[in-house]
């Protein structure tokens, strides 16, 4: 009951990357690109990865998202973005495999070896994915993104989350996919 519990609703503090915990890893979820450019939602994310690890809270960053996705490759334009800001290629990892936050989390810590955590996100998506990362053993906190977004987006991003990912999460913790 308490994993369903906490993957419809999400666990712990959200942090401002300015007051956010150091880490030695922040996880940045992909989501929508297009003609080569991160979406709104994505370059938030971005945004707040840079602050993270422009201020030293974190040593590298994992960018997980969908390398093949029909919007294009999450992967190749979020490296690009950080790289054109000045971010080292020896300081990004790149999971290009997560096709959702329960496989970028699970990814963290069986393909790289992770043990502590931010997660980055927008603060609804935020809470979730740190959620599932403490389900899955990693020692996790959320990091809120911001995002210059239409209220349109807003208002489609947030109905997914509450009618479809947040459910989704609550029965991938129950059953430990």
């Amino acid at each position: 009951m308490v994993g369903i519990a906490t993957g419809l609703f999400g666990a712990g503090p959200l942090y401002d990357p300015e007051t956010a915990p150091a880490a030695p890893v922040a996880i940045v979820f992909g989501a929508s690109v297009r003609g080569g450019r991160p979406g709104s939602f994505v370059e938030g994310r971005l945004d707040a990865a840079l602050e993270l690890y422009s201020r030293g809270t974190i040593e590298l960053l994992l960018i997980s998202g969908n390398a093949g996705g029909t919007s294009g490759d999450e992967i190749a334009v979020m490296t690009g973005w950080l790289r054109a800001r000045g971010v080292p290629a020896t300081a990004l990892l790149a999971d290009g495999a997560a096709l959702d936050t329960y496989l970028s989390c699970r990814h963290a810590r069986d393909d790289f070896g992770l043990s502590r955590v931010l997660v980055v996100s927008q603060f609804f998506h935020a809470r979730r994915a740190a959620a599932l990362a403490r389900h899955l053993g990693l020692d996790a906190d959320g990091v809120r993104a911001g995002c210059a977004c239409t209220r349109r987006a807003w208002v489609r991003n947030l109905a997914r989350e509450y009618v479809l990912s947040r459910p989704k999460a609550a029965f991938d913790m129950v059953r430990n996919r």
